[in-house]
């Protein structure tokens, strides 16, 4: 059943594809501009935007892109300037930016470990910051950040730095919805659990003997058998963005099929 979002302007900061494939970026994209909001990407990869773009272009999608990097406040200031020049203020902020720094103390630099605070964490700050002010003079925001379920508790990896960094942005997200909720203000974060997506398989594979031996195992620590698919994270959020989630707010949302209240390995 398609979810209204016509009257809604998606600000998506990382959602481009650096492989053309789908990941938890793109999938957003597309299902929000599929259920007819305007999408505007926002990403530091030229190459990722233009595969993004391509792929909304094939579904006759509304959106423009914006080369910018959330480490950098001017840039994240001239996207969203972009933004307000191809469509208007954005409705909904979409933050969907994380790394992975892999290893603990004895494997990081504390400069890595402060990398992935600055991308994961700062980065969201930084963007919510900049398009809080139109939300408030409309009385109308939605805020959506994108975490982690490794972000709560232990998913049998060791990178604490990028669980720090999901777990705080949690705790920022919280604290805005609360903030802000008299505002018309609404900010929730989602908290995949294990999700295919070429990009995190990428990012995990060190972990695992083979691909095989990844994918067996990640399926095997599922209670539902097997990984969720990006598209799973993209209906939570196509949710979020809706008038349908007008009382859910500081809310975090684990897309994990259970993970949560499992025992860790």
């Amino acid at each position: 059943m398609r979810t209204d979002l016509t009257h809604q302007t998606i600000f998506a900061v990382g959602c481009g594809t650096p492989d053309g494939e789908i990941n938890n970026g793109l999938a957003a994209a597309l299902a929000f501009g599929e259920n007819g909001a305007r999408v505007f990407i926002v990403d530091r990869d030229k190459d990722a935007l233009a595969l993004a773009s391509g792929r909304l272009a094939e579904r006759n999608i509304t959106h423009a892109t914006a080369l910018a990097d959330v480490t950098d406040e001017d840039s994240i200031a001239k996207a969203l300037n972009e933004c307000r020049s191809h469509f208007e203020d954005p409705s909904v902020l979409y933050y969907n930016v994380g790394i992975v720094k892999d290893g603990g103390p004895t494997e990081i630099t504390t400069d890595d470990f402060i990398s992935a605070l600055k991308i994961n964490v700062a980065g969201a700050f930084t963007t919510i910051r900049f398009v809080l002010p139109a939300m408030i003079k409309a009385k109308y925001g939605r805020i959506i950040t994108v975490s982690s379920v490794g972000g709560i508790r232990s998913v049998g990896y060791n990178y604490p730095a990028y669980a720090s960094s999901k777990a705080a942005l949690i705790e920022l997200t919280k604290s805005v919805g609360i903030a802000y909720a008299k505002e018309g203000i609404r900010a929730n974060t989602i908290a995949p659990g294990f999700i295919a997506s070429p990009l995190v398989a990428k990012s995990l594979s060190s972990n695992y003997s083979t691909n095989a031996d990844m994918l067996k195992r990640r399926n095997a620590a599922s209670p539902t058998g097997e990984m969720g698919r990006p598209e799973d994270i993209a209906s939570a959020a196509v949710f979020l963005a809706s008038n349908a989630a007008d009382y859910i707010n500081a809310a975090l949302i684990p897309v994990d099929g259970g993970l949560i209240h499992t025992t860790p390995n």
